[in-house]
C-alpha cells in the first residue's frame, strides 16, 4: 500500500501553494461576481451610472491586477523552483530552470570466484 501523503519538505510546499493559488483564483472570480452584482443589482440613484461604472470598473481591475500579480508571484518564487525571474533597467528575463539533476545510472557486480576442486568426477 502506498501513502498518498506528502513525504519531503518540498512536496508539502508544493501542496501548500497549489492551494494557495486555488485561493488566488477563487478571490477573483468572487470579486468579479461582487462586482458584476453590485452593478447590475445596485438600486443606485439615476445620473449616477457613468460614475458608478468608473469607479467599480477601476477596482475591478486593481483587483485583477493584484490577484494576477500573486498568481505570478507564487508562480515564480515558490517552492517549485522550476521558474526564474529578474526584472533590471534593460528588461524583464523570465526562463524555466530545472534544479533537480537526472537520475544516474549505479551499477554494481559481485564476483565469486571458487576454487576447482580434484577429483570431481563427471
Amino acid at each position: 500500500m502506498t501513502s498518498t501523503e506528502p513525504q519531503t519538505f518540498a512536496e508539502r510546499l508544493r501542496g501548500i501553494m497549489s492551494w494557495m493559488l486555488f485561493g488566488a483564483g477563487v478571490a477573483c472570480t468572487l470579486l468579479a461576481v461582487g462586482a458584476l452584482m453590485i452593478v447590475w443589482r445596485g438600486g443606485w440613484p439615476a445620473g449616477t451610472e457613468t460614475q458608478r461604472l468608473t469607479i467599480i470598473g477601476w477596482t475591478l481591475i486593481g483587483a485583477l491586477i493584484g490577484m494576477l500579480a500573486v498568481i505570478v508571484s507564487l508562480a515564480i518564487g515558490g517552492p517549485v523552483g522550476r521558474f526564474k525571474g529578474k526584472v533590471n533597467m534593460r528588461g524583464a528575463e523570465f526562463e524555466a530552470v530545472d534544479d533537480v539533476p537526472p537520475p544516474v545510472a549505479t551499477v554494481t557486480t559481485t564476483t565469486s570466484v571458487a576454487t576447482p576442486t580434484s577429483g570431481v568426477s563427471a
